[in-house]
């Protein structure tokens, strides 16, 4: 969902109208008759949804009435409800400024600068929309989403914690409390890499990282490694007893369930330390991220907001089906990347709310990005031949068939992908590899080159090279060349080191 957009479930959030009807009447303000009628007039559009002409009339009014704040907002407010964002901002914050205790203008003017993807300047009047109203769900939402965008996730988090406990149904706030915990976890590691990288605490954690992701081999290892820096702890064994059994191997389990029942329970001797919280499950006693956070509290803070976002995904999880519901799920998937599973949630919106161009969209994109090529081909050429403008439908289209050696088919569409605005930059690099399979290298050239930044093991400077030796360029080719074998030389040393991590016994 872009942030941008306004959404609330209509089942707990009061209309945006039912806002702007809060304001008082400003016919009362207007002593004359005419000005009054025509206050009648635009109040009267406002109610019937007619913003367009609401707008009009109260811009009519303010001109007379420059200095009457109540004008303004209600000119604000329709501009804004009417899609005028622009034209609102002006006479929002005039009327924010000159009523500091008017919900409406400060929602409004946050609002407005939302929808403008002006997220610095929408936080500080949706802060005080908040203040002057705690229980408005659709101002703690937006604020929520502001504050995410600027990059202030911890106090996010307790803008979507505190809308979670109005509304617990609401999918919205599980969804961004899963984001704000992620992006907290990752400041935590962040801080201890850079503070002590080489540290049991850095070890164990990223340990506990690759075992959360499956990654077995890689987390015994860290594991390992993590012990023999310091004194045994219980949890290490309880975790590797964890590792073995996912790894299919319940007698090694079994030897780690051993040693952990041998050792004592992971020191608590300090109440208020972290450690103890985590023990206890009390994540949110854990003390915040700060500059002067020690290695052990950034590796109690990394597990404990890890912790708190795989709760909150879970509740999320369990609230039930939704198109809201499960497009956020989809969402969050397809950021850890698992596309598939992320697919699978989509398609199940779908089946709430059929034929929703934005969801079927979704659902192809995702069946793309999880290779379940038999399943997203046929949506992306239906998308390729309706969003005409739409460059990403040709590329991954064309990729498809690249992949699959069609590469005379493929070429038209990657073309055609290139000659869009923005078009993704994979596109040139399957562009270049398919002029080089159909030996036209005077274009694969041209687009091997652009994409070379695309080269994480070699593959394309070893394309470029052919397509230069191909052309007669031999001390450009010589080049790539070298430039392939340092890269394949990289990735075979990384390649020996992942296939010398083993699960081996205990």
């Amino acid at each position: 969902m872009p942030k941008s957009e306004l959404r609330a479930p209509s089942h707990s959030w009061p209309t945006v109208l039912g806002i702007a009807l809060l304001l008082a009447p400003v016919t009362a303000l207007l002593g004359q008759s005419e000005p009054s009628v025509i206050a009648s007039r635009a109040g009267k559009a406002m109610q019937e949804e007619r913003f367009a002409e609401a707008a009009e009339l109260y811009g009519q009014l303010a001109s007379s009435y420059p200095g009457e704040p109540a004008l303004q907002a209600n000119l604000g407010m329709a501009l804004h409800l009417s899609g005028q964002d622009s034209a609102a901002v002006l006479p929002l914050r005039s009327a924010a400024s000159a009523m500091p205790s008017s919900f409406p203008a400060h929602f409004f003017l946050g609002a407005t600068y939302t929808r403008l993807g002006d997220f610095p300047a929408a936080v500080e009047p949706l802060r005080q929309a908040v203040r002057l109203n705690p229980e408005h769900p659709f101002a703690r939402a937006l604020l929520g989403d502001a504050l995410e965008a600027v990059g202030e996730h911890a106090e996010a988090s307790d803008a979507w914690k505190k809308l979670r406990q109005q509304d617990g149904s609401n999918p919205f706030p599980h969804a961004g409390l899963v984001r704000c915990y992620e992006q907290l976890a990752s400041d935590a590691i962040a801080g201890l890499k850079e503070r002590d990288p080489e540290s049991e605490h850095m070890l164990r954690l990223l340990a506990y990282t690759r075992l959360a992701t499956k990654q077995l081999p890689s987390a015994l290892y860290l594991f390992r490694e993590a012990m023999s820096r310091g004194p045994g702890r219980r949890s290490d064994h309880e975790a590797l007893t964890a590792l073995y059994e996912q790894a299919g191997r319940l007698d090694w389990a079994q030897v780690e369930r051993a040693r952990a029942a041998s050792l004592p329970e992971d020191g608590c001797s300090a109440p208020d330390s972290a450690e103890c919280a985590f023990k206890l499950g009390q994540f949110d006693r854990i003390v915040p991220i700060s500059a002067q956070a020690s290695s052990e509290e950034l590796y109690w803070a990394a597990r404990a907001y890890a912790a708190l976002s795989d709760d909150a995904f879970h509740s999320l999880r369990g609230l039930p089906e939704s198109v809201d519901q499960l497009t956020l799920i989809a969402d969050l998937l397809a950021v850890r990347s698992e596309f598939s599973e992320a697919a699978d949630a989509a398609r199940a919106a779908l089946a709430i709310r059929r034929q929703d161009g934005a969801l079927e969209r979704q659902m192809a994109e995702l069946l793309y990005l999880a290779r379940r090529v038999e399943e997203a081909r046929p949506l992306l050429e239906k998308f390729h031949q309706t969003d005409k403008g739409d460059p990403r439908w040709a590329a991954m289209l064309g990729n498809l068939l690249a992949e699959t050696q069609d590469f005379r088919s493929a070429i038209p569409l990657l073309e055609s992908a290139l000659a869009a605005p923005n078009p993704p930059q994979s596109a040139r690099l399957d562009l270049g590899r398919s002029y080089l399979a159909v030996d036209e290298p005077d274009k694969a050239v041209e687009h091997l080159r652009a994409a070379v930044s695309l080269d994480t093991d070699g593959s394309v400077h070893y394309q470029l090279a052919q397509a230069y030796q191909r052309t007669g360029m031999r001390d450009q080719a010589r080049e790539a060349l070298t430039k392939y074998q340092a890269l394949r030389a990289r990735t075979n040393e990384e390649t020996r080191a992942t296939a010398a991590l083993e699960i081996t016994a205990p």
